[in-house]
């Protein structure tokens, strides 16, 4: 719940990273309102504040960097149409739903496939903190947060994964995407794509989103190449306010 100071604490992240975590409303930031903002996480001992911002809402982003705020990642929001609603699931042979079974090979893969994410360019976050995050991250996907997991298999082993969400009625969201290192540019991952919008066609959604990074060039071709077009662009912020207090 947001606070009337203008953020809110996330006890998951807090958690989870061990350190007290908020989130800025950026509705309520801006160059009247941020020092207050700061300084009132400082006196309830926020640790890290995160902020997002649109890209082109440049009073915002003057004054996050005024307050040094760092820049750790520039997010692309892309959006698809999928044809009406489509009963049959179709994929190819090496397309599959996630089983029990599956779950270790996932979180192991999970494991080295997201250092682009924002995470992992903030040298605050332990490393293998980030790499547990999305292990955790997938775990709890394949137990029931995710609508569904389609994976691909090779030899009966599941090599790279794709989480399906739907937020709201006939809107698709794709959230985790990976292949195995070892099997990238061998076509998994665009046949995990297909299999996932043919997943959320036969449940209803008419439409589908899905969020990267700017810095991720090879996901962003592969979006592009599956028809998503981009519909946003947002910048992550970061400030730590101690335990690695950059101001």
């Amino acid at each position: 719940m947001s606070r009337a100071s203008g953020y809110s604490l996330l006890p998951w992240d807090s958690d989870f990273f061990d350190r007290r975590i908020a989130r800025i409303d950026s509705r309520h930031f801006g160059p009247a309102t941020a020092e207050e903002i700061v300084r009132e996480a400082r006196e309830e001992f926020v640790e890290c504040l995160y902020l997002l911002l649109d890209g082109d809402d440049r009073e915002r982003i003057e004054t996050a960097e005024e307050m040094n705020f760092i820049q750790v990642d520039t997010r692309i929001t892309r959006e698809r149409p999928l044809p009406e609603n489509s009963k049959d699931e179709k994929w190819s042979d090496d397309i599959d739903l996630c089983k029990p079974g599956d779950v270790g090979n996932l979180r192991a893969i999970a494991r080295e496939s997201h250092r682009d994410s924002r995470f992992y360019h903030d040298p605050i976050f332990p490393r293998d903190r980030c790499d547990d995050l999305y292990e955790t991250w997938i775990r709890n996907a394949c137990g029931g947060d995710a609508e569904a997991v389609v994976i691909a298999r090779k030899d009966d082993i599941a090599i790279g994964y794709v989480t399906c969400e739907i937020p709201e009625p006939g809107l698709g969201r794709l959230g985790l995407v990976a292949v195995a290192p070892d099997q990238g540019g061998l076509g998994y991952g665009g046949r995990m794509i297909d299999g996932a919008l043919s997943w959320l066609s036969s449940h209803g959604c008419s439409r589908v989103q899905v969020v990267t990074q700017e810095r991720n060039a090879p996901a962003n071709r592969l979006y592009e190449s599956r028809n998503f077009r981009p519909l946003s662009s947002q910048n992550s912020y970061h400030l730590w306010l101690s335990r690695g207090d950059n101001q």
